[in-house]
């Protein structure tokens, strides 16, 4: 099947182009089908490609060590090709694969001749750069938030440890560190959907709230019109994560003008995973691999 506009728009640098733009840039792409456990690049070496994923699974390895499982629609190493870099990571098919391939070569060369094209290309890459910014800035605050969190908690285990005389401490302990781990988990860190890949809360009465932060156990949105929930009251609604939809449910945690802080509900395992990919999504514009 051929290339179609559509599958190109998955990667958020060709969002800003026409179908017919898209339609011209789609002829220099390759198709490729490959078997489980092929290599598609190696950490170290020389960013001469970029990857869409139409079908299969890709795994990212950093140090060798699973960082992320890509599922379609995803684009691979588009940055790290198009600016010429080493790969940071490696890239690996899990389950067998059908790509889409662009040689950085060919794209300029494209380009070149394609000159409204390809200022529809940099606008939008701009864009993106702009909204990284942004994001960076956001999660440097997290984990600040986080090591502080950490050290007290930490404080608050010696101290423990030193007040203590017949108290098992074992349990304790490994109950604290879990809390510890999981809450530093990457998931769990929040994330502004960029406009290539929003996401809107469908609250009763069709109203659409788009959503300002996300993460695996938060969401905040911006309710425009209505009454506000108020804090601690249960809320339930529909998450549309730029295609996909899923319920969620959840405590309000606090409103703040119109935004509505949201703690969900565990999700059951398939509305999880389509969670966590959004999320991984997300977190690879980022990422450069």
């Amino acid at each position: 099947m051929p290339l179609t506009p559509d599958q190109l728009r998955s990667i958020p640098m060709l969002r800003g182009m026409t179908d017919t733009q898209l339609r011209q840039l789609a002829s220099v792409f390759e198709a490729r089908s490959l078997p489980e456990g092929t290599l598609l690049f190696e950490a170290g070496e020389p960013a001469e490609a970029f990857y869409l994923l139409a079908d299969g699974e890709v795994k990212i390895y950093e140090d060798d060590q699973e960082r992320y499982t890509l599922r379609p629609l995803a684009p691979i190493g588009e940055l790290g090709a198009l600016a010429g870099l080493r790969r940071n990571t490696t890239a690996r098919v899990g389950k067998a694969a059908r790509l889409w391939m662009v040689t950085r070569e060919k794209l300029l060369t494209f380009f070149e001749g394609h000159g409204e094209i390809a200022l529809a290309f940099y606008q939008t890459l701009m864009h993106l750069i702009a909204d990284k910014t942004q994001r960076d800035q956001t999660r440097l605050e997290d984990m600040r938030r986080n090591i502080i969190r950490t050290q007290k908690a930490m404080k608050q285990m010696r101290d423990f440890v030193l007040e203590s005389e017949e108290t098992p401490l074992s349990e304790t302990l490994h109950n604290r560190l879990e809390d510890l781990i999981q809450h530093n988990r990457r998931v769990n860190y929040r994330v502004q959907p960029p406009d290539t890949l929003p996401a809107i809360v469908r609250a009763d009465g069709n109203a659409l709230a788009p959503v300002v932060e996300i993460s695996r156990t938060h969401v905040s949105f911006i309710l425009e019109g209505g009454q506000l929930p108020a804090e601690g009251t249960p809320w339930s609604g529909v998450l549309c994560l730029s295609g996909p939809e899923i319920p969620i449910s959840g405590k309000v945690l606090r409103t703040i003008n119109r935004r509505v802080d949201l703690m969900l509900d565990l999700l059951i395992d398939a509305y999880g995973s389509i969670l966590d990919g959004y999320l991984t999504r997300v977190q690879m514009l980022d990422f450069m691999v």
